[in-house]
């Protein structure tokens, strides 16, 4: 702040008296953090956590609202408590189970987020779509609707395991790339790559040879997509999908498969086809109720 000349000697000091007064008050008002720093004390569902996710896999399971995880366009809510566990349950047994027994021990352990952050609502788009799940960098999954996953329904287990089945895929190929010149060739077969992949069908985009619209967005999506699909079904629920899709998007869809089985094969040294069986098997356990406490 400027004084003006015409004030001498007396109106400076009595401005500097004031300066110092107000920052002596000033640092009296801030001598405690304006943050609550008191330590929480932690619940039977964070004890669990810590146990099953952060000490064995250096993974951060979060579920409590954070603003920074939302979305400034949506309505969100943080999940039930009562839901937090069953859908970490489910998690753990269908895909960390999984690649820890044919991956090995350790796997999981290495290639893994960070941080899995559950979301009670649906997330809902603009366009009418569902974004199941969503990732970051590779470090955090966010999983959408946990409050509505009816966990002795093998469908709607499968639709909740598929965001984290998909996710994870795109996580290994950030660690190990495949060969996305290979696929590329594959897939462009008969074109079909569209931003507006919500607006086709099933059947069109089996066609063309894609295993769901979702695939259709582009090339990183197409893997992760037809890797996950693979993995959430079993080998005849598999083999019924692949005989009603028309050529020529039968043989793409096929080659696709075996670009995908190769992949694991060559950069994790893993039976893709075991890492499907084990999931079948796991997921057939959550729905009959045999989950690890």
């Amino acid at each position: 702040m400027k004084v003006k000349n015409i004030v001498k000697g007396v109106g400076l000091v009595f401005t500097a008296s004031v300066l110092l007064t107000a920052c002596s008050k000033e640092d009296s008002l801030r001598s405690e953090s304006i943050f609550d720093t008191t330590e929480k004390s932690k619940t039977e569902v964070d004890k669990w956590i810590e146990a099953k996710y952060t000490k064995p896999y250096n993974i951060a399971a979060t579920y409590l609202w954070d603003e920074a995880m939302g979305k400034p366009d949506k309505t969100l809510f943080p999940p039930r408590v009562e839901s937090v566990k069953p859908a970490l349950q489910v998690i753990k047994k269908i895909w960390i189970d999984s690649y820890s027994e044919i991956g090995g021990v350790n796997f999981v352990k290495k290639i893994a987020p960070r941080q899995l952050h559950l979301i009670g609502s649906y997330n809902l788009n603009h366009n009418g779509t569902i974004v199941l799940g969503d990732a970051g960098g590779g470090a955090k999954i966010t999983l959408y609707n946990a409050d509505y996953v009816n966990f002795k329904d093998i469908s709607s287990v499968k639709r909740f395991v598929h965001t984290i089945q998909h996710e994870y895929i795109h996580i290994l190929n950030q660690t190990k790339p495949y060969d996305t010149s290979a696929w590329d060739v594959v897939a462009k077969v008969n074109g079909g790559y569209t931003s507006s992949w919500y607006n086709q069908t099933d059947a069109a985009s089996n066609a063309l040879g894609f295993v769901t619209p979702y695939a259709r967005s582009n090339y990183d999506e197409d893997f992760a997509e037809t890797a996950s699909f693979v993995l959430l079904k079993s080998k005849a629920e598999y083999d019924a999908f692949i005989a009603k899709v028309p050529e020529p998007g039968k043989s793409v869809i096929q080659k696709k498969v075996v670009m995908v089985e190769k992949y694991f094969k060559t950069q994790f040294n893993m039976d893709f086809y075991a890492l499907r069986d084990a999931a079948e098997r796991n997921t057939n356990a959550v729905v009959a109720g045999d989950v690890e406490n």
